[in-house]
């Protein structure tokens, strides 16, 4: 009898498993049912380009000026220190030298040159559905922004659309959005770059146009982030 029992118990507790495998199956299977495991649209696309020429010219200016600075720094105001001349004018030459390349690393650090946005599996299924997705795109929508670090290599700065806000007047105009920095920065060591908070995103610029083979800027998608983020700003 015990025996019975026993095997009533371990038959049991052998089925609750099975049936918890089978819903588990059942509800992966619907899943599928509703995304298709090949979907039409990538899950990064690329809703804004600045062009490749001005990214060209963005990148030459910074690293003219990294050359120039160089130039003052390690040959003119040795030469002037070894020709004895007075100190005043060593120290005219140094800061002439390093004019150049604060004054383009103030002006062009904001500058955006692409930004991509990070679809969710449910939005990539068909065109109609990434468009009513964008028409209701969530304050959670994640981006990418590019911009040109200080030698001319690109700085990615992941956000959201929420976290934006647009602005005027910032840096005497060269800054039309800015986010809050401060918890990224606080999870950074002091030896990293703190987080771009500023950026510069250029209006009337072509869009849907393709550039190369990585595909064509989908700017319609931008039109409509932009104007939620308008509404950030109440």
């Amino acid at each position: 009898m015990a025996l019975r029992q026993l095997r009533c118990y371990a038959e049991a507790s052998a089925r609750r498993p099975s049936l918890l495998n089978e819903q588990q199956r059942r509800a992966k299977a619907a899943s599928r049912k509703l995304i298709p495991e090949r979907l039409e649209i990538p899950e990064r696309l690329i809703i804004y380009h600045f062009g490749r020429g001005r990214v060209g010219v963005l990148a030459v200016l910074k690293l003219t000026s990294i050359l120039v600075s160089a130039f003052f720094t390690f040959f003119l105001v040795p030469s002037f220190v070894m020709a004895d001349k007075p100190i005043g004018e060593t120290v005219a030459v140094a800061v002439a030298g390093m004019i150049p390349v604060l004054f383009i690393s103030y002006t062009t650090a904001p500058f955006v040159t692409h930004i991509h946005v990070h679809l969710p599996p449910a939005a990539r299924v068909s065109r109609p559905v990434l468009e009513r997705f964008v028409r209701t795109m969530p304050a959670s929508l994640r981006l990418t922004v590019t911009t040109v670090g200080p030698i001319g290599k690109p700085r990615y700065s992941s956000v959201t659309v929420g976290e934006l806000r647009p602005v005027t007047g910032k840096r005497s105009g060269l800054v039309n959005y800015m986010r809050d920095t401060k918890p990224e920065n606080a999870t950074r060591k002091w030896y990293m770059h703190r987080a771009v908070g500023s950026f510069m995103v250029q209006e009337g610029l072509q869009k849907d146009k393709r550039f190369g083979r990585k595909g064509k800027v989908d700017g319609w998608i931008w039109d409509a982030v932009r104007e939620k983020i308008q509404s950030n700003k109440a």
